[in-house]
């Protein structure tokens, strides 16, 4: 979510847009923190711990996944990018 919030943030209204970024900075910084970011060689070689694919259909819930690893670093990149600008 935080990935689509920082994307978001280039085709809404400058303040809107603001918040959203503030929004996925907090998120990705959370998922920076150790009660989510997995140690080197740790988890299975996964970056984040604690993921979650559906809760209602009760798949994947607490678990390391691809996608939210794939979702965290395109969350990081972009923030990257943004602030090469």
């Amino acid at each position: 979510m935080a990935s689509a919030l920082i994307e978001l943030s280039g085709y809404v209204q400058p303040e809107l847009g603001k918040k959203y970024l503030g929004i996925a900075e907090i998120q990705v910084r959370s998922l920076a923190s150790p009660a989510y970011l997995a140690k080197t060689g740790k988890n299975g070689n996964f970056i984040l711990k604690h993921s979650v694919g559906s809760i209602p259909g009760k798949s994947e819930v607490d678990v390391p996944l691809t996608y939210a690893d794939y979702y965290f670093i395109e969350a990081l990149m972009r923030l990257k990018n943004l602030n090469k600008k």
